[in-house]
């Protein structure tokens, strides 16, 4: 169907240097969590670019993690074929998906509410949210009203009114795909439409597991990989929220923090349509053995989305993110990351390489592209960020 040759990116020389001489402060703090400390190099600069970034935290960062985990395991390089001849979806270029936008349909949105739209360092125009995303919103519109129709029939057929539950659109993809982008430019234009839904929009960052569990359970370096999410708790809401149960709680997941926020939560009422935004919501429980449920997040979904890119404009789009937050957020004294604001662009940029490689490149082949084909829906990108296929399942 599409063309996923996957780079097996590889530790980079200067990148494990970096990671070493990070190492070398944390290694107290390994012994006390119980991690095999990674071997000391021999450095005759003490002013290295790494030492600055100094871990004022009670716990090992994200770089000491990964450095242990890649002296434990050797790198997984894996490629998945795909059957060109077997296929579930329909294939659109970008063009002949624009024309689904019948002429009634309008943007009703400003250049200054797109800038609003867009999630960090990402980039798009009006014309491709009128060319791709507005054919969306209105296919997304056939399918609530089609599930409308068939609430009606189930009405008839038991003699008796039934509540009305919320509409699930999920949104998946890689790290630095444009997931977010996309669930905010859905939530403007479907809170378009002309019966005025109520959108709520959540992520499932929010049921992560605090810093401190993934630091107890030596698995910081898995962030976003199934098991560091609270799986239960996500069930647990998806299920009330579709008995139509009021002012559920989300726990609010920090990007400047890196953390999940104690006692802090944002309210979802009972809305028309919820877009479930997060890594991991195409998954079921196959990609759970450990957990027996007789249903699974993917079972809540009325429409799924997958954003899709060949993993080297992935590598490209997160490192080029990294460097622009080590210049910006990575400044701020209570950012997690700001312990990296003063590493030399080099090393900043073999850092981000190395968390890629370690992390997100293994979570990207183990547990999230093989839930692509799961899709109702793939938007995938070409290099300059812009969609220029859409695949349609059949």
């Amino acid at each position: 169907m599409m063309n996923s040759a996957l780079v097996g990116t590889k530790l980079q020389p200067n990148a494990i240097k970096t990671l070493k001489a990070c190492n070398e402060l944390y290694e107290p703090l390994e012994k006390r969590a119980g991690l095999a400390p990674y071997s000391k190099p021999n450095h005759s600069d003490n002013n290295n670019s790494c030492a600055m970034a100094n871990n004022h935290n009670d716990q090992p960062d994200i770089a000491s993690a990964i450095s242990n985990q890649h002296h434990e395991h050797a790198h997984k390089s894996q490629v998945l074929s795909n059957n060109d001849n077997i296929t579930p979806f329909f294939e659109f270029s970008a063009k002949t998906w624009s024309t689904f936008a019948h002429n009634k349909d309008q943007v009703n949105l400003t250049e200054s509410e797109l800038q609003k739209c867009l999630a960090f360092n990402d980039k798009i125009s009006l014309e491709e949210v009128s060319n791709i995303y507005l054919p969306l919103s209105r296919l997304l519109h056939m399918y609530v009203s089609s599930r409308h129709d068939r609430s009606t029939i189930i009405q008839q057929f038991l003699g008796k009114s039934i509540e009305s539950v919320p509409f699930i659109i999920s949104i998946s993809g890689s790290v630095a795909c444009g997931k977010t982008t996309t669930a905010n430019l859905l939530k403007h234009l479907i809170s378009s439409w002309d019966n005025a839904p109520k959108v709520e929009l959540i992520t499932t960052d929010g049921f992560l597991y605090p810093n401190k569990i993934l630091h107890e359970r030596h698995i910081e370096a898995k962030k976003g990989f199934p098991i560091s999410y609270d799986v239960k708790a996500l069930m647990t809401f998806l299920h009330k929220l579709k008995n139509g149960e009021p002012n559920l709680k989300v726990p609010v997941y920090s990007h400047l923090y890196y953390d999940v926020i104690p006692d802090e939560y944002i309210v979802v009422d009972r809305p028309d349509i919820l877009i479930l935004e997060g890594v991991n919501v195409l998954q079921n429980g196959a990609d759970y053995p450990t957990i027996r449920n007789k249903v699974f997040i993917s079972d809540f979904i009325d429409f799924s989305i997958y954003v899709d890119a060949e993993e080297e404009c992935l590598v490209k789009w997160y490192v080029d993110r990294f460097l622009k937050l080590r210049e910006s957020t990575f400044n701020n004294p209570n950012s997690y990351f700001h312990r990296y604001s003063r590493m030399t662009y080099d090393d900043a940029e073999a850092l981000a390489y190395t968390i890629w490689s370690a992390v997100n490149h293994d979570n990207l082949i183990e547990n999230i592209l093989p839930c692509r084909n799961r899709a109702n829906l793939i938007l995938h990108k070409g290099p300059n960020h812009t969609v220029d296929k859409v695949y349609l399942r059949k």
